[in-house]
């Protein structure tokens, strides 16, 4: 009877951690079903920066390793990139490296189905590690996976680890495919770090967090940060002695964190360089300290369908459950649980959730940063914590009184109360609380038939009555506020037609060139398909382009810079030689039509420039000229020793909230806005009868195309939104005879021979007089560059691209990309591994770990004295 009683429960235990697995990713996957996600319909999961980064970077990297091509630079991201940096940030995950046995065109459905195994895997992590705590009280030694000795069993660590993988910041940031691996390490970090604590075991603590660095070091940052404060709450929940703190536990937490950072050290250290290079390097410390809302206001976000927040505001997405609001109470008012252990995780979730709400800590938890929206990416590790106390909580609920479950309900019902008195907010709607209060509801009941009742059948009809609540509860979560879709066959319908044109201009280009677009479909559009472009989209561009950009008056943010905005000098001065179209409206003087391919239509830019052409010694954007583009590029036109005017402002009218120009004589002309607030405009009339502008601000230029004597345009605000609805915009007409003189000065002179692979550039330049080669390729830290043989350090064009001022004579150009710091990195690992395993070696010789440090834990059925010593004592 007793072997069959074990196999019962060794049975449950298994059949309870696939589901851990199966409910989430079949929950998932339902609601592709019902959102016609692709192979169901003709829609697909990428939303929001999968849609604009994650699908063109995956896409770039198939290009690269199907090209055999290495992974340091790339010149189809941006004017040229460290693509090992992308690659740290965005594309490390181990799992990434099948997607290169899918074909391309079923990429974006690789990783739409790789979101729903890792949601699948954080269950079953979350699962083990919960079964765990439960296995403290009465399981074996190495009984790892055990749930069953504890009044929640299995069941128990089943529903709350469903709840830690459709959490809400799941609902948020599911498509943020690299952020999800740390979600589903996390627990095993921290199920390491226990053992470590309480046992010396090193290896699980170790391993894990260097794959959640490895993987993704911007989530592992918050990881760590908080590994550092449940670190503390361990050595206060099991009573070490100060001297067992000091020359134990300390040191072997910092000694196996250390190992952990130095084994992903191969990628940590070059993507560290890089990040110094971006603006996310300026780490502004805020001067004083706001609160951007109340705790109240926080907690609320516990209820069920919250609208989740991905834009500038600050709210966390902290749903987990509706549960949670019955369960903490719960936990709280359990003498099963020392109030030693309340304190301290209860003060943790507190500091959490104030982390949240204030600057300074929201500043710290992500990265000395703010986020540039998608903000408390941190919420993770408060909802894990907060589950795991409503676990305990679960486990020990039989030990409760009948009445307790019943205040454990009205705090609940009181909460909603004061939510109602004091929450103003859009998205604590009447159904919200409504729904909330009816789950809550629920698991009331359940939980007091529990507690109240004897029979086995009962508990575990129960059981099931509670799993299917539970998967109700978090698929209508999940349906209401993730899962956002895009059409597939518009996002793919016209790669195939860009492929084919870019073919065709390697048949007209010998040198170095890039293509653009006059219309966008992802800021990434070049990297997604495959070609050189002169915009990019990352957390990981090189700042100074950025600020180059501004200053041209083309788009720019913390985290991009597109060609939009971009005149015919400064579009020649970036090597732009092709421009892709949706339509055959853009011909005139500055672009020939030369082909198209289905509904994509190919020019050529009359006005272009060689790659590496020449300019006056020391030439260089001038200073000055803030938000003033057109006339900066003027006097770089007049720094050539160009006499004219290239941009010449002409008289529109301000018609209300519209600015209205109607030109006296035919020309290319060109608007840029005069005062910020206006994010979109709609230009409409013209060559194209309507054009729209967006990313849009002060001092961005619109190119308007040209326009014929008395062909009136209408600029008008493109955001019905706007609060500020007034357009203030400049109109200047370019001369184009200046523009000519212009570009035939700069490419009397310019490299000959020129070859590009993916890290390296070669080509020769000869000189009669002194000059300024220019070369429109940002320099990094890892350029290596020789002329002649001898290693060559240039100067700053922009304050970003490569530029050398040369004597007369003949040179030969050498260049080759090395990612700044990845030698350091490779030799940091290689110790840190050999360190681990040599540690690992050493101790498995001298005999097996420690045995656990026996200590009071709220977690263990035996639970000490003072559960003896009497019921109306607790520890302090």
């Amino acid at each position: 009877m007793k072997n069959k009683k074990i196999n019962l429960t060794g049975n449950r235990q298994r059949a309870a951690l696939v589901l851990s697995f199966l409910i989430p990713s079949m929950v998932m996957l339902a609601l592709f079903v019902v959102n016609r996600i692709y192979p169901f319909g003709d829609r697909s999961f990428l939303f929001s920066d999968m849609y604009h980064q994650y699908m063109p970077f995956f896409s770039e990297l198939l290009h690269k390793v199907r090209g055999g091509e290495n992974l340091s630079f790339s010149f189809n991201v941006g004017i040229g990139s460290n693509f090992l940096a992308l690659f740290v940030y965005y594309l490390a995950s181990p799992f990434h490296i099948f997607s290169l046995l899918v074909p391309e065109s079923y990429l974006m459905e690789f990783m739409s189905y790789l979101i729903v195994l890792k949601i699948g895997l954080a269950g079953l992590t979350s699962y083990l590690y919960l079964g765990r705590r439960s296995g403290l009280s009465g399981a074996g030694k190495g009984d790892a996976l055990s749930a069953g000795s504890g009044a929640g069993g299995e069941m128990g660590a089943l529903f709350f680890s469903c709840f830690y993988a459709l959490s809400g910041f799941m609902a948020a940031y599911n498509y943020n495919i690299m952020w999800v691996d740390c979600v589903v390490l996390l627990p095993l970090i921290v199920l390491g770090l226990e053992r470590l604590v309480r046992e010396g075991r090193c290896g699980l603590y170790c391993v894990t967090l260097a794959l959640s660095i490895f993987t993704n070091y911007y989530i592992s940052i918050m990881i760590c940060i908080f590994l550092v404060l449940y670190f503390g709450l361990l050595l206060v929940t099991e009573r070490r002695g100060m001297r067992d703190i000091c020359r134990r536990d300390v040191p072997r937490f910092a000694l196996y964190s250390l190992l952990a950072g130095g084994m992903a050290a191969m990628l940590l250290v070059p993507e560290v360089c890089a990040i110094l290079r971006t603006d996310f390097g300026d780490m502004d410390f805020p001067e004083k300290i706001e609160s951007y809302f109340s705790i109240l206001d926080m907690l609320a976000r516990h209820c069920v369908c919250v609208y989740t927040e991905r834009g500038l505001d600050h709210w966390p997405n902290i749903y987990c459950g509706s549960a949670v609001l019955l369960m903490i109470p719960l936990y709280l008012m359990n003498r099963r649980i020392s109030i030693r252990e309340k304190f301290c995780r209860m003060g943790l979730a507190g500091f959490l959730l104030l982390s949240f709400g204030t600057n300074m800590l929201d500043f710290i938890w992500h990265g000395l940063n703010y986020p540039d929206s998608l903000p408390a990416r941190q919420s993770f590790v408060y909802i894990f914590l907060v589950l795991t106390m409503c676990h305990d909580a679960y486990r020990h609920v039989r030990e409760l009184e009948g009445q307790q479950i019943l205040y454990g309900y009205l705090w609940a019902a009181g909460f909603f109360l004061f939510c109602e008195k004091f929450v103003d907010h859009e998205d604590f709607e009447w159904g919200v609380k409504l729904l909330t209060l009816a789950f809550v509801s629920l698991y009331a009941v359940l939980l007091y038939l529990y507690r109240t009742k004897e029979d086995g059948t009962l508990h575990r009809g129960l059981a099931v009555m509670a799993l299917t609540i539970v998967v109700a509860e978090c698929t209508v979560n999940t349906y209401v506020t993730s899962l956002g879709t895009v059409s597939r066959s518009a996002y793919l319908g016209q790669q195939e037609d860009y492929k084919a044109l870019y073919q065709e201009t390697k048949g007209r280009e010998e040198g170095f060139y890039r293509l653009e677009k006059f219309t966008r479909k992802t800021k990434n559009d070049g990297t997604l398909t495959g070609y050189p472009t002169a915009s990019l989209f990352s957390s990981t561009l090189n700042s100074q382009v950025m600020d180059m950009y501004e200053r041209l008056g083309m788009r720019h943010s913390k985290v991009y810079y597109g060609f939009d905005g971009a005149t015919a000098l400064t579009s020649a001065m970036l090597n732009v030689a092709y421009m892709f179209g949706e339509s055959a409206d853009y011909e005139n003087g500055l672009y020939t039509l030369i082909g198209h391919s289905g509904d994509i239509f190919l020019y050529q830019c009359n006005a272009a420039l060689p790659f590496g052409y020449v300019a006056p010694v020391g030439y260089d954007l001038p200073e000055g000229y803030e938000d003033q583009g057109l006339k900066l590029q003027n006097r770089m036109v007049n720094d050539l020793g160009v006499e004219g005017v290239l941009f010449r402002k002409e008289e529109g009218e301000q018609r209300g909230d519209n600015v209205e120009f109607t030109p006296q004589e035919g020309g290319y002309y060109y608007a840029i806005l005069t005062a910020s607030g206006t994010g979109k405009v709609d230009c409409i009339g013209g060559s194209t009868v309507e054009e729209k502008y967006k990313d849009l601000k002060d001092g961005s230029i619109l190119y308007l195309g040209y326009l014929e004597k008395e062909q009136t345009i209408t600029l008008t605000n493109g955001d019905e939104d706007d609060e500020t609805p007034k357009v203030q915009a400049d109109i200047y007409r370019m001369d184009q005879a200046v523009l000519w003189e212009a570009l035939e000065l700069l490419s009397a002179r310019h490299m000959e021979d020129v070859e590009w692979k993916n890290d390296t550039l070669t080509g020769s330049l000869e000189l009669a007089e002194a000059g300024r080669v220019i070369l429109s390729v940002p320099y990094e830290a890892g350029w290596q560059v020789r002329v002649n043989g001898e290693e060559a350090r240039g100067e700053l064009f922009g304050g970003c691209l490569m530029a050398f001022d040369l004597e007369p004579g003949e040179y030969r150009f050498e260049m080759k990309y090395v990612p700044e710091g990845s030698g350091a990195g490779i030799m940091v690992s290689i110790m840190s591994i050999a360190a681990f395993c040599g540690i690992t070696a050493l101790r498995r010789r001298r005999g097996r770990p420690q045995k656990p440090v026996e200590t009071e834990r709220n977690d263990r059925a035996a639970c000490g004295a003072e559960a003896k010593e009497g019921a109306g004592r607790e520890d302090t």
